[in-house]
């Protein structure tokens, strides 16, 4: 029976994100328009008494919240003001009919009304009717979300009410002014006018005013998260609203007491301030803020896990928003009744109420909470499992909260949208959108929201398979969230922690995240979902280490409560699981029930990964019961599930950590192909599981990744990259000094900032691609038929494909008219064994080493009959690309004496080589041994580039010369790039390891992985060799793709790289390179003249050079044919 571990290994691990739904709550800062006071003209005595009693008509309705009613009668007075031709008294009216539609939330017929006033009040130089009117056209542009507009009139009012010495309508504005720049977040600002308006208050001993303001200081520092300052005026308002007897103001005071303590988590002194404020308001019959302090009282009830008290409370303030016809309180109030439907797991109740308070926003323009509600219905199709309707609200959402300039909400909705996004697999999209989120959040000093966008990177990253990036933003959220004591979202991040560990196997670590840190937090919360997540990932941890029976017991403590809340995401994950523990128990047809129970679940809601995991998993029962055609058609949807996720990723690190998943799913399915005979399908995987992410890269061609970025990214680029310069000179200077004059402690310090200050550089750069332009358009391609990799092969080459898996390795061996399979009867394990024994070099006097004897027993001998031509390519896989293939030996010779060798990253490739090859080699460009560091010198290096030089009649940079910064600027112009230099690879940063040359003040002189992506080298370069220190040698993730120095001159446009597998002897490499570059002189091809010149080397009369190591260790990676 096959290996089994492989799919016991798919029981899902769930971390959680963090999502934000917007609930209205109801604050009370308090907003000023102005009236003036009516100053009919005293004739026509009836008429003008009609009018002064239409007014006072009006105003008494208006201050019983019947704004609606006051208009009839301030219409009836406006026929009369007109026939009368008193042009004050119109304007008067007209001021009066707009500021109650200001009231009901009727925004542009308050406008035109006031727009009327203003006009007349200029007309008769009424100076203090106009500044009103300006006054009270900036307040509906406020509350209509158009804050420059409302700043425009408010500075038209101010100098006018100064002019006419209006204290208090001057210091009135001053306040507006303060709530307009609080709102688009200039905090200093809005501090500064509120303590301008309370001072003129204060000095004109305008008490209800001083209260007023004073309250809305509260308010400001409620809002900006300093809760005690806040308190500290509201209790400065509260004792004058109460010494002067103004209900009102006491009662909005204490309402404003609840949301500080609301806030705050003190949800019973929030209850008690409420309810002191309800009764004064319903005594006062000021019925709208009745209903806004019930609207209160529920989410005080919400908050505290009571719904059905929050949906009582809601259901007795709709009715009164609606009867005194306050259209954005009845609006708000359904808002929130979505809210708490949608908590309670019914989510088509959430849906009608958010669709009636939609229109209602809509119709009084309220932009904010348009938007608001559009990402709460987001949320909720989300949820259930309608990712595209989700989509669909958050992106009419986002661009209104752009408008209105509200960052919070944009951040939020930007959060949900990423959310979504990696939801369906789509990860850059989620990383673009969650990168456009965490500096939002940042900058508005918003710790919950920067918290859960960094647990939703570190999502990301894991699913990537870049766990060590995962735990370092789930890092940086932790210490916020129990800073600002968010239980809730702590738990998920420490979930999210135990996850990464157990994926790493590190099992005890992850029991501890879960059982001891997560858990107890989300059964306190009262978080069912979350509970229930963290009992299934207890249960992945009891199934990877054998505990079973612990597995289905926590498996089946989750699965009703994730039935129960309706998460059907969880739902089918668990599923999934418990079909992959009852097969290990020996219950194949118990976990069929189980996966196919789990399988339509995840594609309903469009879940790729539990679709990807369920399907491998049904393939391998099927598999293990002998319906191999049932297991490979699986295993073939699973994969095709998986690359059109991978297809999604356009930046080739994160494509290249993303292929290395579901890796054993390729293995099984090749394996079955290859034992039913079907030799061209197995290729074809195998071709598909290896250098995706580079062959897509070659596909879309050089790009220019800062074209049309974001500027603020590319100042930051640049700033990062002047520190690690800076670092790097500061490093080489106190390396240059002697020995025993090295401060350790410094070196350390200045080499830890460089480590982090690259960590930051590397992840900025992955935002530069993520948003640039160019990286959007580039397309995953399929791999090469066979039909063409064989027409693109010569009749002098035979190609030969490996790919290894646990048990034995396949052969592919490919010419232009052939194509025959081989099985090699050797596994990953005694390869691996083989493989670092040769890599010891402990006898260098033994020329055919035992360990190469058998890696050529194994990988070359089986093939030896299909081996006819002359060049031999080879596509290596896994650690075979570890493998000096030239020093393999039969005891007697070596391959390399039969046979010219080259390498190529995937067969697929072959497509792309041609179109970089030149016709010569052109002209040389050669640096050697560099001066600049306190690295070992390269003894023989100067020679060799000189010598090397000699040959095309030019002058290489050598010492201080061999500078970083000839590079830029004469590699492109060279057919042929020479570095005899040392190579770093760096496993912490792989885009940063290194060529070490000389720096200056525009470079640090390493010339790194990154970098050379941006070389261009398309037009003449025809060769580059790295004549240095393990230059061929990169992080190998299991999806066979290197992100190292080799790749990255082929992309940069030469078609051909020469680089070393380990540290060479330098004399030798001076010795092999003059003769592989005479070679090329004397008219030989590239693959032909290094075999001659290792050849030359081992043959060597003046020094014993025959072992392996002097000269194996060289490779072409290419295109060969020039």
């Amino acid at each position: 029976m096959k290996d089994q571990s492989k799919v016991i290994q798919q029981s899902l691990v769930v971390r959680l994100l963090m999502l934000t739904l917007a609930p209205a709550l109801v604050s009370l800062p308090v907003t000023l328009p102005l009236m003036v006071q009516p100053s009919v003209a005293q004739t026509q005595n009836l008429q003008v008494e009609e009018v002064e009693r239409l007014i006072g008509e009006a105003k008494q309705k208006r201050q019983q919240s019947q704004s609606i009613k006051a208009i009839n009668p301030l219409q009836q007075a406006l026929v009369i003001a007109r026939q009368l031709q008193d042009l004050e008294a119109e304007a008067e009216v007209l001021l009066g009919i707009g500021f109650n539609y200001y009231k009901i939330a009727q925004y542009q017929q308050a406008l035109d009304y006031y727009n009327q006033a203003l006009s007349i009040f200029q007309e008769v130089e009424n100076l203090s009717g106009e500044a009103t009117t300006l006054n009270n056209l900036g307040e509906v542009y406020r509350v209509t979300g158009e804050p420059q507009e409302a700043i425009g009139y408010y500075n038209q009012a101010l100098p006018i009410f100064q002019e006419v010495d209006d204290h208090s309508g001057e210091a009135t504005t001053l306040n507006n002014l303060g709530l307009v720049y609080q709102a688009i977040g200039e905090p200093q600002e809005a501090l500064d006018y509120y303590n301008q308006a309370l001072s003129i208050f204060q000095e004109v001993e305008n008490r209800l005013m001083e209260a007023t303001t004073l309250n809305n200081l509260g308010e400001f520092y409620r809002v900006n998260g300093e809760p005690q300052e806040a308190l500290d005026y509201y209790n400065q308002a509260l004792p004058i609203f109460q010494e002067i007897k103004n209900p009102s103001g006491e009662a909005t005071t204490l309402n404003n007491f609840g949301l500080v303590y609301y806030a705050t988590g003190e949800s019973q002194e929030a209850l008690d301030y409420y309810n002191q404020a309800l009764p004064i308001f319903q005594e006062v019959e000021n019925r709208l803020m009745e209903a806004t302090t019930l609207n209160n009282l529920g989410l005080v009830y919400y908050a505290t896990g009571e719904p059905q008290e929050a949906i009582g409370y809601y259901n007795q303030a709709l009715p009164i928003f609606q009867k005194v016809d306050d259209r954005s309180g009845e609006a708000t109030t359904l808002n929130n009744l979505g809210i708490v439907y949608y908590a309670t797991g019914e989510p088509q109740e959430a849906i009608n109420y958010y669709n009636q308070a939609l229109p209602i926003f809509q119709e009084v323009e309220n932009r904010l909470m348009e938007a608001t509600t559009l990402n709460n219905l987001g949320l909720v199709y989300y949820a259930t499992g309608e990712p595209q309707e989700a989509i669909n609200y958050y992106n009419q959402a986002l661009p209104i909260f752009q408008e209105v300039e509200n960052r919070l909400m944009e951040a939020t909705t930007l959060n949900n949208l990423g959310l979504v996004y990696y939801a369906t697999g789509q990860l850059q999209e989620a990383l673009d959108y969650y990168n456009q989120a965490l500096p939002i959040s940042q900058e508005i000093k918003n710790p919950s929201g920067e918290a859960t966008t960094l647990n939703n990177l570190g999502a990301v990253y894991s699913d990537i398979g870049q766990p060590e990036k995962a735990i370092d933003y789930y890092n940086q959220a932790l210490p916020i969230l129990r800073e600002v004591e968010n239980r809730q979202m702590e738990a998920t991040t420490l979930n999210n922690l135990g996850e990464i560990y157990h994926s790493m196997g590190e099992s005890q670590k992850a029991l501890d995240y879960y059982k001891k840190q997560a858990l107890p937090i989300f059964q306190e919360v009262d978080d069912r979902s979350g509970e229930a997540t963290t009992f299934n990932n207890l249960g992945a941890v009891y199934y990877a280490t054998g505990q079973l029976e612990e597995a289905i017991d926590y498996y089946n403590q989750a699965l009703p409560i994730l039935q129960e809340v309706k998460n059907r995401s969880m739902e089918a994950t668990t599923l999934n699981n418990l079909g992959a523990v009852y097969y290990a128990t020996g219950e194949p047809q118990e976990a069929l029930d189980y996966y196919n129970q789990a399988l339509p679940i995840a594609q309903e809601i469009e879940n790729r990964f539990v679709e990807i995991i369920t399907l491998a998993s049904i393939g391998f029962v099927q598999e293990n019961q002998g319906k191999t055609k049932q297991a490979i058609d699986f295993y073939q949807q699973a994969i095709e599930v998986k690359e059109s996720i991978q297809g999604s990723i356009k930046v080739e690190e994160l494509k290249a950590s993303f292929a290395s998943q579901q890796v054993d799913t390729y293995e099984r399915l090749i394996n079955l192909h290859w034992d039913q005979g079907n030799f061209e399908a197995a290729f074809n995987y195998v071709e598909r599981a290896k250098s995706r992410a580079f062959l897509d890269q070659l596909a879309g061609g050089k790009i220019n990744i800062r074209a049309g970025a974001n500027s603020q990214l590319l100042k930051q680029e640049q700033a990062l990259k002047t520190e690690i310069i800076a670092l790097s000179q500061q490093l080489i200077t106190l390396r240059n000094r002697p020995k025993n004059q090295w401060d350790d402690e410094t070196i350390a310090e200045a080499e830890n900032r460089r480590t982090a200050r690259k960590t930051a550089y590397e992840n900025l750069l992955t935002q530069i691609k993520i948003q640039s332009p160019e990286t959007a358009s580039l397309i995953s391609v399929d791999v090469a038929p066979l039909a063409e990799i064989q027409s693109l092969l010569d009749t002098d080459t035979t190609l030969i494909e490996y790919f290894v898996t646990d048990e034995r390795t396949f052969a592919f061996i490919i010419t232009n008219n052939s194509f025959k399979t081989v099985p090699l009867n050797v596994s990953r394990a005694k390869l691996i064994d083989e493989l670092t024994l040769s890599r010891d070099f402990a006898d260098l006097d033994e020329p055919y080493p035992q360990a190469l004897q058998y890696l050529h027993e194994w990988l070359i001998l089986p093939l030896q009959l299909h081996l006819n031509t002359a060049k031999i390519a080879i596509v290596p896989h896994n650690v075979l690309h570890y493998v000096p293939f030239a020093g393999l030996t039969d005891g007697k010779g070596y391959l390399s004496d039969d046979y010219a060798l080259f390498t190529l990253p995937s067969a697929s490739i072959l497509r792309y080589l041609p179109e970089k090859r030149k016709s010569a080699i052109g002209s040389l460009l050669a640096l050697g041994d560099p001066e600049a560091t306190s690295i070992s010198p390269l003894n023989s290096a100067r020679d060799e580039v000189r010598g090397i030089a000699s040959l095309f009649n030019t002058q290489p940079f050598v010492g201080k010369a061999a500078t970083e910064n000839t590079v830029w600027s004469k590699a492109s112009q060279s057919g042929t790039l020479h570095l005899a230099a040392h190579g770093d690879y760096n496993t912490f940063n792989p885009l940063f390891s290194s060529i070490q040359l000389v720096g200056d003040n525009q470079h640090d002189g390493l010339l790194q992985v990154h970098e050379i992506y941006e070389l261009d080298l398309t037009s003449k370069t025809n060769l580059v060799v790295l004549s240095a220190c393990q230059t061929n040698i990169g992080e190998l993730s299991r999806g066979d793709e290197v992100v190292g120095l080799n790749r990255a001159f082929l992309y940069a446009g030469t078609p051909t790289v020469m680089s070393s597998l380990w540290n060479v002897d330098d004399a030798a490499t001076g010795l092999l390179m003059k003769e592989f570059y005479s070679n090329l002189q004397g008219g030989m091809g590239k693959a032909e003249s290094l075999q001659q010149a290792q050849k030359a080397v081992r043959q060597n009369q003046e020094q014993d050079y025959s072992h392996p190591y002097y000269w194996a260790a060289f490779s072409l990676t290419g295109d060969v044919g020039n």
